[in-house]
């Protein structure tokens, strides 16, 4: 009866850990988008409006 508990206790935190690995590796994942007013530093978005 232990080893069938130990068993599915296994395979579940198996299932834990590589869905945890799969998250932290999605959420490191950045794509860093360039800012469209790049070039023209200096300028406060409120006062174009």
């Amino acid at each position: 009866m232990a080893v069938t508990r130990l068993k599915r206790k296994e395979a579940k935190n198996r299932s834990r850990s590589s869905k945890r690995v799969a998250d932290i590796k999605r959420l490191k994942t950045f794509v860093q988008i360039q800012s469209p007013y790049k070039g023209e530093s200096g300028i406060v978005l409120e006062d174009q409006a």
